[in-house]
């Protein structure tokens, strides 16, 4: 049966998504891989420079030298297609090595998850490398960009500084108290300011517990990229003082997404506070005492339910119990998030009214409405798939996609094996949202239904919009038949050689 808490962000994967990518690895590997002149450029440190404080490279880019947009994902220390050298009296430095938490790390090649506002073509050194040494320094940065070719990702070299040295002055600890306390007392409320200045800049006080304070602080920040950024930076600080120092926090502040993450990733640090933080979440899932339900549930489950952890049995009878009573409130209440969490929550009890309390959040559109029935397919209850393999079909979903609907193939195949096919194929000829039927098309596939083929021959030969990507799906499952080299003749006779059952 499919663990709801196995992955911890619902999975909700579409074929639009996928297409996105595709379609801009499509534009990156037009380019072929090629000698190309490296770029000079100058860079430049501010002066003057102390240890324990922030230490920022700054980049005079070009016209021919692509823009640096720090950050580049949610840790810190990651400079994205950016090499950045340091030498301390001669001697290369090596960088700060750090058991780099399972944050986000999706996204697009040399992409980066700055927003507006974030300072543009500087980093944070000191992130890096640890400069807690007076002397004379000297750094390089070397630009770089990610092409594909047919073997894979190439990378070349489009811009280089020459070496320019520094010097680095001790610090008092008045001086980094003052800094500091200036620093916190002043934090900014916009997105690109905390995640591309503030934030890394607190890190130069790591692992001192009041840049942690300060950093935790940000965990419950309305701007998802600045909680992710902030949960992302407490690989620089210690497990003891990340112990303390959260749970403390929730108690103050009560449950946020970015902990909840934490709390899972980390489980290790807090089982001994197991019943604490239950305790404080139940407290929270009321909607109509507090607006932190969503991430209350999140919380919930993922100490309760989660393979990362072991409940007592009284203790998650007992939250389960109280979720389930104030669960129509939450239904009613009407916010997104939080009857997407219940769901979740709910797939994850197992019990008749966990499933008719999932079945009427089903009847939704958008997020919940599909979080709900993949969550049914968690319980897989047999009474079920006819209804669920109905809102494959069924008219009215307000994207005429059905985006919302396409993971549902996989969850029934994944939930009832064989018994779902004449579902799927039905799906595949009746749905009239073209995800749900691309969708089908690739899990009928991979059990050798004709069906599937003459979907994927009918995608190729009418060159459907999809066309591209469903090529690529079946050189990826089938490559001992169908290399990426295969031309489209190649294509066509693979499909006409499965259209027979075999």
């Amino acid at each position: 049966m499919l663990d709801p808490w196995a992955k911890m962000r619902p999975a909700c994967a579409t074929l639009s998504a996928l297409l996105l990518v595709a379609f801009l690895s499509g534009l990156v590997s037009l380019g072929r891989a090629q000698t190309v002149p490296v770029q000079k450029f100058n860079i430049s440190v501010d002066q003057p420079a102390y240890t324990g404080q922030p230490l920022w490279l700054h980049a005079d880019v070009t016209p021919t030298v692509p823009e640096v947009h720090y950050p580049y994902r949610d840790n810190p220390a990651d400079f994205g297609p950016n090499l950045v050298e340091l030498e301390h009296n001669g001697v290369a430095v090596t960088p700060r090595s750090h058991q780099t938490w399972p944050t986000d790390g999706s996204g697009i090649v040399d992409g980066s998850i700055a927003p507006v506002g974030s300072p543009p073509n500087r980093l944070p050194l000191h992130v890096l490398y640890a400069v807690d040494e007076p002397g004379r320094y000297s750094v390089r940065w070397t630009k770089l960009r990610h092409e594909f070719d047919k073997q894979g990702m190439v990378e070349v070299t489009v811009g280089r500084s020459d070496w320019i040295t520094f010097e680095v002055r001790r610090s008092t600890l008045e001086q980094r108290d003052i800094w500091l306390q200036t620093l916190v007392v002043n934090a900014p409320t916009d997105p690109g300011a905390l995640v591309g200045d503030y934030l890394p800049s607190v890190l130069a006080a790591a692992p001192d517990v009041r840049a942690l304070r300060a950093v935790l602080d940000q965990t419950y920040s309305p701007h998802e990229v600045v909680g992710s950024v902030a949960s992302g930076s407490l690989q620089f600080f210690t497990a003891s003082d990340i112990a303390t120092e959260v749970v403390g926090e929730i108690k103050r502040r009560g449950p946020s997404d970015a902990l909840a993450y934490v709390v899972s990733w980390k489980a290790q640090l807090f089982h001994d506070r197991q019943k604490v933080l239950a305790g404080i979440c139940i407290q929270y899932v009321q909607p109509a005492k507090s607006t932190q339900v969503a991430a209350a549930l999140k919380m919930l489950g993922f100490v309760l339910h989660s393979q990362n952890w072991q409940a007592a049995p009284e203790l998650t009878s007992g939250a389960n119990g109280q979720v389930i009573a104030t669960a129509p409130a939450i239904i009613a209440d009407g916010n997104s998030s939080a009857t997407q969490q219940l769901a979740i929550y709910l797939g994850g009890i197992k019990t008749d009214r966990s499933r008719q309390l999932l079945t009427l959040i089903a009847l939704r559109p958008g997020t919940e409405g599909e979080q709900a029935r993949t969550a049914l397919t968690w319980i897989g209850d047999p009474h079920d798939l006819p209804r669920l393999a109905e809102s494959m079909t069924e008219p009215g979903d307000p994207d005429k996609y059905g985006r919302d609907r396409s993971s549902l193939p996989y969850s029934l195949v994944y939930a009832y094996g064989d018994q779902a096919i004449p579902y799927l194929e039905s799906a595949l000829v009746q749905s009239p949202y073209v995800f749900v039927r691309t969708q089908c098309a690739e899990e009928l596939a991979q059990m050798g239904r004709p069906a599937a083929f003459q979907f994927f021959l009918d995608a190729v030969q009418n060159n459907r919009f999809y066309k591209q990507e469903m090529v690529r799906w079946l050189e990826d499952r089938f490559p001992s038949e169908l290399p990426r080299s295969a031309d489209e003749s190649r294509v066509l006779a693979f499909l006409r050689a499965h259209l027979s059952p075999k």
